[in-house]
């Protein structure tokens, strides 16, 4: 486990009825950005017209790809909230999300998120499928949300 090379700030630097979650402690450092980081990430969080659901397995590809155990840790109890199943959670960590665990619409999601993180562009074929289950808006969504979640 690694620890962090910028220590937390206090809890006390924190605006009033912000959780000391140790992004945002971090976050502190940079007064002038933390309150635009919690908009946004409240923005990604509450207001999105993805399901808490398939947010939440966004969220998990993202920890994982980026190798960010802190937020693996985090969505890992989140995603189980939200009803995503233990195994399927598995199969995110093991690579393996273009598996029969998933149904067609998961995969597309899963895809192309996979894409969008191993950048630039994400591929036509890929796209289209993504396009045929989300809204142009779902899908800004998801790029907004994975640039948030870490």
């Amino acid at each position: 486990m690694s620890t962090a090379r910028i220590p937390y700030r206090p809890a006390s630097c924190l605006p009033k009825g912000i959780p000391p979650l140790n992004l945002f402690l971090m976050w502190a450092h940079s007064p002038s950005t933390l309150p635009h980081a919690i908009s946004l990430g409240t923005a990604c969080f509450r207001d999105t017209s993805l399901s808490p659901y398939n947010r939440e397995l966004v969220c998990l590809l993202t920890a994982h790809r980026l190798s960010c155990d802190y937020q693996w840790k985090q969505h890992v109890q989140i995603a189980k909230a939200t009803g995503v199943p233990a195994a399927k959670i598995d199969a995110i960590k093991a690579d393996q999300i273009t598996g029969e665990g998933f149904s067609e619409i998961e995969k597309a999601l899963l895809a192309f998120l996979d894409e969008v993180l191993k950048g630039p562009e994400v591929s036509d074929l890929v796209f289209e499928e993504a396009r045929k289950h989300f809204s142009d808006q779902a899908l800004v969504e998801v790029v907004s949300m994975q640039a948030s979640t870490i």
